[in-house]
Parts: structure tokens; C-alpha cells; sequence
């Protein structure tokens, strides 16, 4: 049987206590009721008649642990056993009335039947009794009594407990917590770590927490990352503005002349062409965090279409001393935005040719459990270890690509994931300092 909820263990705790609480006062009237039903006159005569009896008998003996005295029917004391003049009775004859059978007199109860002989009434004997001698007593009732009291208090003690450990306890963790986080501090973690109710909304709150915490950081990369931005566009922004600049300035000023112009004006648009790029990584990548980024998906075989990229890098590792393979295309039918898969696959190819002055790049193609797998490798500079987690951020360039002052935004490797998933798919990074790289991503089959 699993933990019972704080709902279920508030209604048996108070069901119990108010069962307990009923029985106890129960057994309270009972014993009242008990000892009124039965006048205290007739539990008196049950404890004089054998004593009485002995009395006609002659014999006052059984009545000496009472005070007790005896008149004649003149009303004259004849007879006594705790005075030794008789006149000074220690009875107050005042009370005793008529034919009564006893007066309250202060703890104690007067008592009187008639004296007999030979059937005969010769005076009136008068009994002074203690009250606890006429009280009854049922000590197994009172020994019920203390046993329900114990375990009421016992109940009471464990539903404070539990209301204090369950239930105000785990509240002022939260109330503690939640003013350190105002504060600032994400540390203070709530301790209560327990099943119920209380147990969900406190592990809630830490969920809460972690996200807040999550969020917090995230902004703190955020505000960094536009300090980059600015930092990265300021300076592949100035270099080919300076050098359109300065070539720009050589033909405008008559220095560069004839067939020196036409190689000027190709390295303009070159360097022209690069900002375009830079340009519009920026735009896509905006898009891609506002959400607006167009999918637009089409059916087309896998085959004709990777083909055709591969044919055109082909051609431009060729311009570049590099050697280009690639392994056979499986021909299945894919759901993709042609467009934006070219756009991933062109940008994991020209990552490749940057990072790679001699060497091989390789496009290897598989189909595995309704997936189609597209790896890059090349034989490059590689990417430390310490990189490899963060290449598919926004922005981020490694070392090496700043030493080697390799052209680009750091959007590209962002961009492309958001792209492959949101095909359905997953892009991941495999790669050995100094060695090469092996950038893999992965599209469903439709």
C-alpha cells in the first residue's frame, strides 16, 4: 500500500481523534450516570443491612470502623461509639427528618434504620458514612478511560507532527526559497523530498527553479553572445569594407588602369559576395529565433537531388587542390525543403574546404532504420575537445578560425541545426584535434 496523500492522512488522523474524543466522554456519562441511577440511600441500606441485622442482634461490633449512635424512641441518646457523653452528639439530629433514610452531611452520608427487639421498635440507630464508601468505583472503566486518553495523545502528537514536518515545514522551505530567489541566490533548494501532495508542489517549485535558473543564464549568454555580435561584425564587416575601399579608391583615382582593373573589380565582387553571405546568415539566423523561418516541404528522391550537390562541390575542392569522394547515394523518398537541406549540406562541405588546406573531403551515405545518414569528413585542422560542445552555437568561432583568420559569421553550423531538426532529425560532431572532422547529421525517410 503506497503513502497515503495529505488528504487521506488528515481525514484518519481527525476521523481517529474525534472516535477517540467520543468514546471518552461516553464512558464520562456512563460513569456519572452510573452512580446516579442508584440512590445513595439504597447503596447505603445494602452496606448496613448485615450490620443492622447484627445490631438487633445486640452486637455493634461490625459497626465500629462508622461513627454511629443509638435513641431511645424519647429521643434520648442511649447508645454511642465515638462520645463519651452521650449528650454531645457528633450527628446532627437537626437533620434527620421524619422517616428519611439518610442526610448528606458534609462528606460524609447519616444513615438511620430502626432498632428492633422482638419485632419490636425500641429506637432508631443513626450511621454516619463515608461518601467514597457509597460511590462505586469500576476501575476497568476508568483503566478504558486512561488507556483511550493515552492514545488520543498519542494521535494529537503525531498529527502535529505530522502537520509540522508534512505540511509547515516544507511551506517554510518554499517561503525561504522564494525570498533567496528574489535576493538573487538560485542555491537555496527545497529540502522536502517526499511523496503526497506537498512532495509534488515542492519538486514543482525546483522544476520551476531550474528553468528560472536556465533562463537567467540563458539570457546572461544571450547578452554575451550580442557583445560578440557586434564584436564579429564589426570586424568581418571592416576588413573587405577596407579592402573594397582601397581597391575602389585605386581605380576611382586613375591609379590601376587597363587589364588591372578588370582584377580589381573581380575582387570587389568577391569581397562583395562575402558580405552578402555574412548578411544573410545574420537575417537567417534572426529568423530562425523568432520562429519564422520557412519549411516548406516536397517529395523528392534522395539520389538525384544529393547528387547534383555533390557535383557541384566537386568542383569547387578541385579548384582547391583538394580531393573529393563520396560513397553510393541510396535512392529512397524523402519529405524536405529541398532548399534548406542543400543549404546544410553546401555549408558542412564549405567548412570542410576552410578548415582543410591538403587532404581529403568525403560525403558518406547511408540508410539505417528509416533514416538517411549524410556525414562530412575532412582531413583537416580538427576542433579541440573543449570546442566541441559549443559549435553549434550562435556565434561562436573557435580559436583556430580566428588564429587562421577563416572567413565567416558563426552562424552557419546554428543555422543548419535548426534546419535538420526541424526535418525530425539530429546533427552531432566527431572530431580529432589535428586529424579532421566528421560533421554527420540524419533526415527521416517520408
Amino acid at each position: 500500500m503506497g503513502r497515503l496523500t495529505i488528504k487521506q492522512r488528515i481525514i484518519v488522523y481527525s476521523g481517529t481523534i474525534i472516535v477517540g474524543v467520543v468514546i471518552l466522554c461516553g464512558l464520562i456519562i456512563y460513569l456519572v450516570n452510573k452512580n446516579q441511577d442508584v440512590p445513595i440511600h439504597n447503596r447505603a441500606r445494602v452496606l448496613m443491612s448485615n450490620s443492622i441485622y447484627e445490631v438487633n442482634q445486640g452486637d455493634y461490633m461490625s459497626l465500629e470502623e462508622y461513627s454511629y449512635l443509638v435513641i431511645n424512641l424519647s429521643g434520648e441518646v442511649i447508645h454511642s461509639n465515638k462520645i463519651k457523653d452521650l449528650e454531645q452528639s457528633p450527628i446532627d439530629m437537626k437533620t434527620v427528618t421524619g422517616n428519611s433514610y439518610g442526610v448528606q452531611k458534609n462528606e460524609n452520608y447519616v444513615y438511620s434504620a430502626p432498632v428492633l427487639e422482638n419485632e419490636l421498635q425500641t429506637g432508631t440507630i443513626f450511621v454516619q458514612i463515608p461518601y467514597e464508601k457509597l460511590i462505586e468505583k469500576p476501575y476497568y472503566l476508568i483503566g478504558i478511560m486512561v488507556a483511550v486518553g493515552i492514545i488520543l495523545l498519542i494521535l494529537i502528537v503525531h498529527f502535529i507532527r505530522f502537520l509540522n514536518q508534512d505540511i509547515l515545514v516544507p511551506i517554510r522551505q518554499v517561503h525561504l526559497s522564494t525570498k533567496k530567489i528574489r535576493q538573487g541566490n538560485l542555491l537555496e533548494r527545497v529540502q522536502y523530498d517526499y511523496d503526497g501532495e506537498i512532495g509534488t508542489l515542492c519538486h514543482d517549485f525546483e522544476g520551476l527553479r531550474d528553468e528560472l535558473a536556465y533562463s537567467i543564464q540563458n539570457e546572461k549568454r544571450l547578452k554575451e553572445k550580442e557583445k560578440l555580435l557586434l564584436a564579429y561584425i564589426s570586424h568581418d564587416l571592416r576588413t573587405p569594407i577596407a579592402t573594397i575601399s582601397g581597391y575602389v579608391e585605386g581605380i576611382h583615382t586613375g591609379l590601376v588602369k587597363g587589364e588591372r582593373v578588370q582584377e580589381y573589380t573581380s575582387i570587389i565582387l568577391k569581397k562583395v559576395t562575402m558580405l552578402n553571405g555574412l548578411i544573410d546568415d545574420i537575417l537567417e539566423h534572426s529568423k530562425a529565433q523568432l520562429y519564422e523561418f520557412d519549411i516548406q516541404k516536397a517529395e523528392c528522391y534522395s539520389k538525384e537531388f544529393f547528387t547534383s550537390i555533390v557535383e557541384e562541390s566537386w568542383e569547387d575542392a578541385r579548384k582547391k587542390g583538394l580531393e573529393f569522394k563520396y560513397t553510393e547515394i541510396p535512392n529512397v523518398l524523402l519529405s524536405i525543403d529541398q532548399k534548406r537541406i542543400r543549404q546544410v549540406l553546401q555549408n558542412l562541405i564549405g567548412n570542410a574546404m576552410k578548415f582543410t588546406d591538403k587532404g581529403t573531403i568525403s560525403i558518406l551515405f547511408r540508410y539505417e532504420d528509416g533514416k538517411l545518414f549524410i556525414a562530412v569528413h575532412d582531413t583537416g585542422i580538427g576542433i579541440p575537445a573543449t570546442d566541441q560542445a559549443m559549435i553549434f552555437e550562435a556565434f561562436f568561432r573557435g580559436e583556430k578560425a580566428r588564429t587562421l583568420n577563416v572567413p565567416g559569421s558563426g552562424l552557419g553550423l546554428s543555422i543548419a541545426k535548426y534546419i535538420v531538426t526541424q526535418h525530425g532529425g539530429r546533427i552531432y560532431c566527431d572530431s580529432v584535434l589535428n586529424e579532421g572532422t566528421t560533421l554527420e547529421f540524419y533526415i527521416p525517410v517520408a
